[in-house]
Protein backbone atom coordinates (compact mmCIF):
# COMPACT_ATOMS: atom_id res chain seq x y z
CA UNK A 1 0.00 0.00 0.00
CA UNK A 2 1.30 3.75 -1.08
CA UNK A 3 2.24 6.02 1.32
CA UNK A 4 -0.59 8.54 2.02
CA UNK A 5 0.39 12.27 0.56
CA UNK A 6 0.49 15.16 2.93
CA UNK A 7 -2.00 16.97 3.23
CA UNK A 8 -2.21 20.70 3.10
CA UNK A 9 -2.62 20.69 6.91
CA UNK A 10 -0.26 18.19 7.26
CA UNK A 11 2.52 20.54 5.27
CA UNK A 12 1.35 24.21 7.72
CA UNK A 13 2.02 22.02 10.80
CA UNK A 14 5.37 21.15 9.55
CA UNK A 15 6.44 24.25 8.74
CA UNK A 16 5.09 25.95 11.44
CA UNK A 17 7.14 22.91 13.70
CA UNK A 18 10.31 23.54 11.86
CA UNK A 19 10.56 27.74 11.82
CA UNK A 20 9.08 27.62 15.73
CA UNK A 21 12.10 25.09 16.23
CA UNK A 22 14.66 26.99 14.18
CA UNK A 23 14.25 29.89 16.09
CA UNK A 24 14.25 28.26 19.43
CA UNK A 25 17.66 26.73 18.16
CA UNK A 26 18.74 30.38 17.19
CA UNK A 27 17.51 31.57 20.44
CA UNK A 28 19.98 28.83 22.36
CA UNK A 29 22.78 30.30 20.28
CA UNK A 30 22.39 34.17 21.16
CA UNK A 31 21.96 33.06 24.73
CA UNK A 32 25.08 31.58 24.13
CA UNK A 33 26.73 34.28 22.61
CA UNK A 34 25.74 36.36 25.82
CA UNK A 35 26.78 34.07 28.48
CA UNK A 36 30.65 34.88 28.78
CA UNK A 37 29.67 38.65 28.48
CA UNK A 38 27.40 38.73 31.64
CA UNK A 39 29.89 36.08 33.27
CA UNK A 40 32.73 38.60 32.82
CA UNK A 41 32.26 39.93 36.49
CA UNK A 42 31.99 36.95 38.40
CA UNK A 43 35.08 35.49 36.25
CA UNK A 44 37.07 38.32 37.15
CA UNK A 45 36.17 38.32 40.68
CA UNK A 46 36.94 34.46 40.86
CA UNK A 47 40.46 34.65 39.09
CA UNK A 48 41.68 38.00 40.11
CA UNK A 49 42.03 39.33 36.78
CA UNK A 50 41.65 43.03 35.24
CA UNK A 51 39.26 43.60 32.37
CA UNK A 52 42.15 44.09 30.20
CA UNK A 53 42.99 40.19 31.20
CA UNK A 54 39.16 38.87 30.48
CA UNK A 55 39.49 40.67 26.81
CA UNK A 56 40.74 37.79 24.74
CA UNK A 57 38.44 35.41 26.52
CA UNK A 58 35.59 37.58 25.29
CA UNK A 59 37.10 37.61 21.79
CA UNK A 60 37.73 34.24 21.45
CA UNK A 61 34.00 32.88 20.54
CA UNK A 62 34.12 35.72 17.96
CA UNK A 63 37.26 34.15 16.46
CA UNK A 64 35.26 30.55 16.51
CA UNK A 65 32.63 32.08 15.15
CA UNK A 66 34.38 33.47 12.10
CA UNK A 67 35.72 29.45 11.76
CA UNK A 68 32.81 28.01 12.02
CA UNK A 69 30.97 30.24 9.39
CA UNK A 70 33.29 29.98 6.70
CA UNK A 71 34.96 26.37 6.93
CA UNK A 72 32.16 24.53 8.99
CA UNK A 73 28.90 25.60 8.13
CA UNK A 74 29.48 25.32 4.27
CA UNK A 75 28.92 21.58 4.93
CA UNK A 76 25.30 21.85 5.16
CA UNK A 77 25.06 22.09 1.13
CA UNK A 78 26.75 18.97 1.16
CA UNK A 79 25.57 16.84 4.39
CA UNK A 80 22.26 18.70 5.22
CA UNK A 81 21.70 21.25 7.17
CA UNK A 82 19.48 19.70 10.05
CA UNK A 83 22.28 17.48 10.82
CA UNK A 84 24.94 20.33 10.94
CA UNK A 85 22.47 22.17 12.94
CA UNK A 86 21.91 18.91 15.35
CA UNK A 87 25.51 18.18 15.80
CA UNK A 88 26.99 21.48 16.32
CA UNK A 89 24.12 22.39 18.62
CA UNK A 90 25.27 19.50 20.25
CA UNK A 91 29.16 19.86 20.28
CA UNK A 92 28.65 23.32 21.66
CA UNK A 93 26.74 22.78 24.44
CA UNK A 94 28.83 19.74 25.46
CA UNK A 95 31.85 22.20 25.65
CA UNK A 96 29.80 24.97 27.64
CA UNK A 97 29.45 21.99 29.97
CA UNK A 98 33.17 21.71 30.33
CA UNK A 99 33.73 25.11 30.42
CA UNK A 100 31.57 25.00 33.86
CA UNK A 101 34.20 23.26 35.02
CA UNK A 102 37.41 25.21 33.78
CA UNK A 103 40.36 25.90 36.43
CA UNK A 104 41.41 28.90 34.51
CA UNK A 105 41.12 31.66 32.34
CA UNK A 106 43.15 30.37 29.43
CA UNK A 107 41.43 26.93 29.23
CA UNK A 108 37.94 28.91 29.36
CA UNK A 109 39.40 30.86 26.30
CA UNK A 110 40.33 27.81 24.48
CA UNK A 111 36.81 26.33 25.21
CA UNK A 112 34.76 29.68 24.02
CA UNK A 113 37.34 29.59 21.13
CA UNK A 114 36.00 25.74 20.09
CA UNK A 115 32.14 26.93 21.39
CA UNK A 116 32.47 29.35 18.83
CA UNK A 117 32.84 27.51 16.11
CA UNK A 118 29.72 25.05 16.55
CA UNK A 119 27.94 28.64 17.02
CA UNK A 120 29.08 29.56 13.56
CA UNK A 121 27.66 26.67 12.42
CA UNK A 122 24.51 26.81 13.57
CA UNK A 123 22.83 30.32 12.48
CA UNK A 124 23.78 29.88 8.44
CA UNK A 125 22.25 26.41 8.49
CA UNK A 126 19.63 27.55 10.74
CA UNK A 127 18.48 30.16 9.02
CA UNK A 128 18.98 28.00 5.47
CA UNK A 129 16.49 25.84 6.66
CA UNK A 130 13.51 28.11 8.32
CA UNK A 131 13.51 29.23 4.74
CA UNK A 132 13.55 26.13 2.74
CA UNK A 133 10.23 25.10 4.81
CA UNK A 134 8.64 27.98 2.65
CA UNK A 135 8.08 29.15 -1.35
CA UNK A 136 10.68 31.25 -3.03
CA UNK A 137 7.91 34.09 -2.14
CA UNK A 138 8.21 33.74 1.29
CA UNK A 139 11.73 32.75 1.36
CA UNK A 140 13.48 35.95 2.49
CA UNK A 141 10.50 36.81 5.01
CA UNK A 142 10.76 33.89 6.90
CA UNK A 143 14.71 33.92 7.09
CA UNK A 144 14.78 37.50 8.38
CA UNK A 145 12.17 36.42 11.16
CA UNK A 146 14.03 33.40 12.12
CA UNK A 147 16.79 35.95 12.77
CA UNK A 148 14.85 37.29 15.45
CA UNK A 149 15.68 33.90 17.91
CA UNK A 150 18.83 35.68 18.08
CA UNK A 151 17.71 39.19 19.75
CA UNK A 152 15.49 37.11 21.96
CA UNK A 153 18.48 34.84 23.32
CA UNK A 154 20.22 37.67 24.40
CA UNK A 155 17.60 39.18 25.99
CA UNK A 156 16.40 36.03 28.05
CA UNK A 157 20.41 35.24 28.66
CA UNK A 158 19.89 38.83 30.69
CA UNK A 159 16.94 37.70 32.48
CA UNK A 160 18.46 34.38 33.46
CA UNK A 161 22.03 35.62 34.43
CA UNK A 162 20.23 37.91 36.80
CA UNK A 163 19.00 34.88 38.44
CA UNK A 164 21.74 32.12 38.55
CA UNK A 165 25.03 34.58 39.17
CA UNK A 166 24.02 35.69 42.67
CA UNK A 167 23.88 31.92 43.48
CA UNK A 168 26.12 30.03 41.60
CA UNK A 169 28.31 32.32 39.89
CA UNK A 170 29.46 32.12 36.07
CA UNK A 171 29.52 28.21 36.29
CA UNK A 172 25.92 28.00 36.64
CA UNK A 173 25.41 30.55 33.62
CA UNK A 174 27.38 27.86 31.60
CA UNK A 175 25.94 25.13 32.89
CA UNK A 176 22.31 26.77 31.96
CA UNK A 177 24.63 27.64 28.31
CA UNK A 178 25.29 23.89 27.55
CA UNK A 179 22.09 22.58 29.23
CA UNK A 180 19.79 24.13 26.85
CA UNK A 181 21.79 23.68 23.46
CA UNK A 182 21.84 19.88 23.69
CA UNK A 183 17.96 19.85 24.60
CA UNK A 184 17.30 21.73 21.57
CA UNK A 185 19.53 19.39 19.39
CA UNK A 186 17.72 16.17 20.74
CA UNK A 187 14.38 18.19 20.02
CA UNK A 188 15.11 18.58 15.98
CA UNK A 189 16.85 15.61 15.57
CA UNK A 190 13.59 13.60 16.41
CA UNK A 191 10.67 15.90 15.38
CA UNK A 192 12.04 17.74 12.23
CA UNK A 193 12.87 15.97 8.99
CA UNK A 194 15.39 17.87 6.85
CA UNK A 195 14.45 20.00 4.26
CA UNK A 196 16.97 19.30 1.65
CA UNK A 197 16.98 21.69 -1.39
CA UNK A 198 15.70 20.93 -4.72
CA UNK A 199 18.18 18.80 -6.86
CA UNK A 200 19.24 20.58 -9.56
CA UNK A 201 21.06 19.72 -12.36
CA UNK A 202 24.57 21.56 -12.47
CA UNK A 203 25.50 23.71 -15.53
CA UNK A 204 28.34 22.29 -17.27
CA UNK A 205 30.42 24.97 -16.37
CA UNK A 206 28.79 25.55 -13.02
CA UNK A 207 31.81 26.10 -10.05
CA UNK A 208 33.23 22.94 -8.93
CA UNK A 209 33.00 24.15 -4.83
CA UNK A 210 30.21 26.30 -3.04
CA UNK A 211 32.61 29.54 -2.74
CA UNK A 212 33.75 29.63 -6.11
CA UNK A 213 29.96 29.86 -7.16
CA UNK A 214 29.25 32.44 -4.34
CA UNK A 215 32.25 34.29 -6.05
CA UNK A 216 31.67 33.40 -9.58
CA UNK A 217 32.48 36.62 -11.99
CA UNK A 218 28.80 36.95 -12.08
CA UNK A 219 27.93 38.02 -8.87
CA UNK A 220 31.33 38.51 -7.48
CA UNK A 221 31.08 42.45 -6.74
CA UNK A 222 27.45 41.68 -5.31
CA UNK A 223 28.49 39.20 -2.92
CA UNK A 224 31.71 41.22 -1.66
CA UNK A 225 29.11 44.43 -1.54
CA UNK A 226 27.16 42.21 1.23
CA UNK A 227 29.65 41.03 3.01
CA UNK A 228 30.93 44.89 3.77
CA UNK A 229 27.13 45.31 4.72
CA UNK A 230 27.30 42.22 7.08
CA UNK A 231 30.54 43.78 8.28
CA UNK A 232 28.89 47.02 9.03
CA UNK A 233 26.25 46.22 10.41
CA UNK A 234 27.76 43.80 12.47
CA UNK A 235 30.03 46.61 13.62
CA UNK A 236 27.02 49.14 15.10
CA UNK A 237 25.09 46.29 16.65
CA UNK A 238 28.16 45.24 18.65
CA UNK A 239 29.27 48.50 19.13
CA UNK A 240 25.82 49.90 20.42
CA UNK A 241 24.95 46.69 22.81
CA UNK A 242 28.25 47.22 24.50
CA UNK A 243 28.04 51.21 24.81
CA UNK A 244 24.79 52.15 24.85
CA UNK A 245 24.68 51.06 28.80
CA UNK A 246 27.79 53.03 29.62
CA UNK A 247 26.82 56.10 27.87
CA UNK A 248 23.77 55.81 29.94
CA UNK A 249 25.72 55.51 33.62
CA UNK A 250 27.79 57.96 32.99
CA UNK A 251 24.91 60.56 31.71
CA UNK A 252 23.66 60.87 35.54
CA UNK A 253 20.44 58.62 34.64
CA UNK A 254 19.18 56.55 37.11
CA UNK A 255 20.17 53.27 37.44
CA UNK A 256 16.64 52.44 36.87
CA UNK A 257 16.07 54.64 34.14
CA UNK A 258 19.33 53.62 32.43
CA UNK A 259 17.56 50.02 32.77
CA UNK A 260 14.33 51.33 30.48
CA UNK A 261 16.52 52.49 27.99
CA UNK A 262 18.85 49.29 27.24
CA UNK A 263 15.28 47.34 27.72
CA UNK A 264 14.21 49.38 24.67
CA UNK A 265 16.96 48.83 22.61
CA UNK A 266 16.32 45.40 22.82
CA UNK A 267 12.74 45.48 22.20
CA UNK A 268 12.78 48.27 19.66
CA UNK A 269 15.06 45.73 18.24
CA UNK A 270 12.79 42.81 18.31
CA UNK A 271 10.26 45.05 16.81
CA UNK A 272 12.53 45.68 14.43
CA UNK A 273 13.19 42.23 13.29
CA UNK A 274 9.62 41.53 12.74
CA UNK A 275 8.87 44.77 10.88
CA UNK A 276 11.61 43.93 8.18
CA UNK A 277 10.43 40.03 7.74
CA UNK A 278 7.44 41.26 6.54
CA UNK A 279 8.77 44.24 4.51
CA UNK A 280 11.45 42.24 2.88
CA UNK A 281 8.69 40.41 0.83
CA UNK A 282 7.70 43.25 -1.24
CA UNK A 283 10.71 45.41 -0.98
CA UNK A 284 13.91 43.06 -0.99
CA UNK A 285 17.46 44.85 -0.66
CA UNK A 286 15.29 48.39 -0.75
CA UNK A 287 14.01 47.11 3.09
CA UNK A 288 17.47 47.03 4.20
CA UNK A 289 18.23 50.70 2.51
CA UNK A 290 14.95 51.97 4.27
CA UNK A 291 16.23 50.49 7.49
CA UNK A 292 19.65 52.03 6.88
CA UNK A 293 18.41 55.36 6.39
CA UNK A 294 15.98 55.17 9.38
CA UNK A 295 19.29 53.85 11.94
CA UNK A 296 21.57 56.39 10.24
CA UNK A 297 18.91 59.55 10.71
CA UNK A 298 18.35 58.50 14.52
CA UNK A 299 21.59 57.88 15.06
CA UNK A 300 22.07 62.24 14.18
CA UNK A 301 19.06 62.92 15.66
CA UNK A 302 20.50 61.56 19.08
CA UNK A 303 23.99 63.35 18.38
CA UNK A 304 22.74 66.49 17.42
CA UNK A 305 19.38 67.85 19.28
CA UNK A 306 18.68 67.77 23.20
CA UNK A 307 16.76 65.41 24.48
CA UNK A 308 15.29 64.65 28.31
CA UNK A 309 15.11 61.09 29.61
CA UNK A 310 11.42 59.99 27.81
CA UNK A 311 12.70 61.16 24.46
CA UNK A 312 16.49 59.65 24.82
CA UNK A 313 14.73 56.18 25.71
CA UNK A 314 12.40 56.81 22.41
CA UNK A 315 15.51 57.50 19.90
CA UNK A 316 17.28 54.35 21.66
CA UNK A 317 14.09 52.47 21.01
CA UNK A 318 14.44 53.24 17.63
CA UNK A 319 17.80 52.74 17.17
CA UNK A 320 17.16 49.13 17.85
CA UNK A 321 14.18 48.77 15.84
CA UNK A 322 16.53 49.84 12.54
CA UNK A 323 19.95 48.26 13.17
CA UNK A 324 17.93 44.75 14.12
CA UNK A 325 15.84 45.38 11.45
CA UNK A 326 19.02 45.88 8.92
CA UNK A 327 20.43 43.09 10.82
CA UNK A 328 17.26 40.71 9.73
CA UNK A 329 16.91 42.27 6.69
CA UNK A 330 20.54 41.65 5.49
CA UNK A 331 20.28 37.76 6.44
CA UNK A 332 16.93 37.49 4.57
CA UNK A 333 17.81 39.30 1.62
CA UNK A 334 21.14 37.84 1.09
CA UNK A 335 20.04 34.22 1.76
CA UNK A 336 17.72 35.12 -1.64
CA UNK A 337 20.49 36.17 -3.80
CA UNK A 338 22.10 32.41 -3.83
CA UNK A 339 20.98 29.27 -6.01
CA UNK A 340 19.92 27.44 -3.25
CA UNK A 341 22.31 24.31 -2.85
CA UNK A 342 24.68 27.23 -2.05
CA UNK A 343 22.88 28.99 0.59
CA UNK A 344 24.67 27.50 3.84
CA UNK A 345 27.73 28.82 1.99
CA UNK A 346 26.63 32.19 0.97
CA UNK A 347 25.25 32.87 4.34
CA UNK A 348 28.11 31.17 6.45
CA UNK A 349 30.64 33.31 4.54
CA UNK A 350 28.73 36.71 5.34
CA UNK A 351 28.12 35.82 8.63
CA UNK A 352 31.83 34.63 8.98
CA UNK A 353 32.82 38.07 7.46
CA UNK A 354 30.52 39.84 10.20
CA UNK A 355 32.45 38.58 13.02
CA UNK A 356 35.50 40.94 11.57
CA UNK A 357 33.27 43.88 12.43
CA UNK A 358 32.19 42.87 15.29
CA UNK A 359 35.34 42.37 16.63
CA UNK A 360 35.63 45.79 15.69
CA UNK A 361 32.86 47.01 17.17
CA UNK A 362 34.51 47.58 20.86
CA UNK A 363 38.11 48.71 19.48
CA UNK A 364 36.21 51.63 18.02
CA UNK A 365 34.43 52.29 20.96
CA UNK A 366 37.82 51.90 22.53
CA UNK A 367 39.00 54.72 19.94
CA UNK A 368 36.16 56.82 20.64
CA UNK A 369 37.24 57.13 24.64
CA UNK A 370 40.64 57.98 23.42
CA UNK A 371 39.47 60.68 21.38
CA UNK A 372 37.30 61.47 23.69
CA UNK A 373 34.41 61.37 22.09
CA UNK A 374 32.65 58.46 24.36
CA UNK A 375 31.05 60.79 26.63
CA UNK A 376 27.50 62.10 25.96
CA UNK A 377 25.80 62.82 22.36
CA UNK A 378 28.66 62.99 20.26
CA UNK A 379 29.07 59.36 20.07
CA UNK A 380 25.98 58.44 18.20
CA UNK A 381 27.96 60.11 15.58
CA UNK A 382 30.05 57.64 15.13
CA UNK A 383 27.71 54.97 14.28
CA UNK A 384 26.16 56.89 11.45
CA UNK A 385 28.75 56.88 9.25
CA UNK A 386 28.65 53.08 8.97
CA UNK A 387 25.12 53.18 8.41
CA UNK A 388 25.08 55.44 5.67
CA UNK A 389 27.80 52.95 3.87
CA UNK A 390 25.35 50.37 4.77
CA UNK A 391 22.40 52.74 2.92
CA UNK A 392 24.55 53.15 -0.33
CA UNK A 393 25.16 49.77 -0.98
CA UNK A 394 22.08 48.50 -0.13
CA UNK A 395 20.70 50.60 -3.37
CA UNK A 396 23.50 49.38 -5.29
CA UNK A 397 23.02 45.81 -5.02
CA UNK A 398 19.30 46.47 -5.06
CA UNK A 399 20.19 47.57 -8.25
CA UNK A 400 22.65 44.62 -9.57
CA UNK A 401 19.64 42.16 -8.42
CA UNK A 402 17.31 43.60 -10.75
CA UNK A 403 19.49 44.03 -13.44
CA UNK A 404 20.96 40.22 -12.88
CA UNK A 405 17.01 39.24 -12.53
CA UNK A 406 16.14 41.42 -16.04
CA UNK A 407 19.42 39.45 -17.72
CA UNK A 408 18.36 36.01 -17.33
CA UNK A 409 14.58 36.78 -18.17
Amino acid sequence: MAPLEPTAGDRVRHRSLGLALVVLALMVEGFDLQTANLAGPSIMAQFGISRAQLGPLLSASLFGILIGSTLVAPLGDRIGRKRVVVIASAAYGVLSLVAALAWSVEQLAILRFLIGIGLGAVMPNGLAMAGALYDARRHASVTAFAGIGITLGGAVAGITASRVLPAYHWQGLFVVGGVLPLIIAAIIALALRDVRSPTVPPAADAPRSSIAAILAPSIRTTTILVWLMFMCVALNVHLLASWIPLLMKGSGLSTANAALVTAGYHGGGVLGGIAASLLLRRAGWHAVAIFAAGAALTMLTLALLPAGTSMTILLIACAGFFVTGIQNGVNGAASDLYPARYRSTGLGWALGIARIGAIMGPMVGTLAAIAGVDHGQRFFMIPAAPLALVLAMAIIVSRRVKRRASQQD
